[in-house]
Order: C-alpha cells, then sequence, then structure tokens
C-alpha cells in the first residue's frame, strides 16, 4: 500500500513539473522595441541594415548592423532612408524584426 502511494505521488510531482515546464515554454519573452534608420534592404534574403538608436532593453549603444526579418512581408514599403520603429523577438536563430512602421520624419 505504501509503495502505491509513493507512486502516486511521484506521478503527480512528474505531471507537475511537466506543466511548469510547459507554461514556461508557452511565455514568450517580451518584444523589444527600437527606432532607426533604415540603410539598406535585402527583401529576398530577408534582411535589413538599419542604423538603430541605443537598444537600452538590449544594452546595446547606437550602432549599424543587419538585422533578420520573421517575414519578409515587414520589409513591404520600407527604403533606405526611412525612419522606422520596429520590434525584436528572439527565436531559436536568434534576434529577429517582427514588426516594423516609418515614423515621421
Amino acid at each position: 500500500m505504501k509503495n502505491m502511494l509513493r507512486l502516486g505521488l511521484l506521478g503527480i510531482f512528474a505531471m507537475a513539473i511537466s506543466a511548469m515546464s510547459l507554461a514556461a515554454e508557452d511565455k514568450a519573452a517580451p518584444a523589444v522595441a527600437a527606432t532607426g534608420v533604415v540603410v539598406q534592404v535585402k527583401a529576398d534574403q530577408a534582411k535589413v541594415k538599419i542604423n538603430h538608436d541605443p537598444i537600452a532593453a538590449l544594452n546595446w549603444p547606437q550602432m549599424t548592423m543587419f538585422f533578420r526579418v520573421r517575414d519578409k512581408s515587414v520589409l513591404e514599403g520600407i527604403a533606405s532612408g526611412d525612419k522606422v520603429r520596429f520590434e525584436l523577438e528572439k527565436d531559436a536563430a536568434g534576434l529577429a524584426i517582427t514588426r516594423m512602421e516609418k515614423v515621421a520624419k
């Protein structure tokens, strides 16, 4: 009887751990907002080069760099010289832009 009780408790414990693990995976890291000026668009490669302002959430200074976009449609209507606001999210391949919009000059 004691062994059955122990097995039952172990089963409940294992299910609780699994549920916590799944809940942690469901919590996506929040998007990081940033602004900058588009330097180059490589839509065919799903990349955009941006001279971005400092990104405090990532502890990054102002710099110019290429970013991957998760979906090429994000780049529609975006051209060199556009001042943009964009959001970065982390995925299995690193940071990627998930949203981008032009802002008033």
